[in-house]
């Protein structure tokens, strides 16, 4: 499958989102592989260094995340390519060759937005997910993990306040970053944990492409299905799972 026709979707896009070289789940090859055109960022913004090597796990446990700041503007925009291989990376149109296709991991293909809503809701989330209501918004992520964390790892949190003399309170004013740093406290991730069934990678990046390729566009498309509460959820999961990164929050 070469393309999706997102014609119906353009519809509902302002004339200012349409004006870039590149469409958004457009299937283009890069200096690190085939992917699909996942965002499109004319400000400045940090980004992963290395986002193109996260394949197994999205953000892993004592994994060290290196950000770099990725220059951007209206003149020269910049876009974010979703890998097959896994990850993403920010680059620039002169660095995009169009015409490409993805490969074939005998993975299911998903041609349209139907074929999602038929089998995404078998999708397992992480189950951070859980703790919050939206989870495309930064904050309430952050919240989300603190309060994961808190519940999941009761026995670790009381034996660093035992061994450090500290208090329920300093544990209360930690973020979700220092509390990993406790030995024993695994780091929440994101994405899926178990992809519906016949789904890969190449099916993951197909389904983001039929449902527009935005977070918005998304929760549009599964709300009918799915739900307000656990369409947030899965179209977040979805976005992580894509970029293999949870940085997009508040950028794009």
């Amino acid at each position: 499958m070469e393309t999706i026709n997102l014609t119906p979707l353009k519809n509902e896009l302002s004339n200012d989102e349409l004006q870039q070289e590149f469409d958004l789940g457009e299937i283009v090859e890069v200096p690190d592989g085939v992917g699909i055109i996942a965002a499109f960022v004319e400000e400045s913004f940090e980004f992963p260094a290395g986002a193109a090597d996260r394949i197994e796990r999205i953000e892993e446990e004592d994994e060290e995340v290196e950000m770099e700041e990725i220059e951007a503007s209206e003149d020269d925009p910049v876009y974010i390519v979703a890998l097959q291989d896994g990850g993403s990376v920010a680059v620039t149109a002169d660095e995009i060759e169009s015409d490409a296709s993805l490969e074939d991991d005998d993975g299911e293909d998903i041609e349209d937005f139907g074929e999602v809503t038929d089998k995404g809701g078998e999708a397992e989330l992480s189950p951070v997910y859980d703790y919050c209501d939206d989870p495309s918004s930064r904050e309430e992520l952050e919240n989300a993990k603190r309060k994961y964390i808190h519940e999941t790892h009761a026995s670790e949190l009381a034996e660093y306040v035992n061994d450090n003399q500290a208090t329920l309170s300093t544990l209360e004013e930690m973020d979700s970053e220092e509390l990993v740093n406790i030995r024993g406290v695994d780091d929440p991730h994101v994405g899926f944990d178990e992809l519906p069934d016949g789904w890969t990678r190449k099916s993951v990046l197909q389904a983001w492409t039929s449902l527009g390729g935005m977070w918005r566009t998304c929760f549009a498309r599964m709300v009918r299905s799915m739900g307000p509460n656990f369409a947030k959820r899965w179209c977040s999961a979805l976005k992580d799972e894509v970029l293999r990164t949870e940085e997009w929050r508040g950028k794009f």
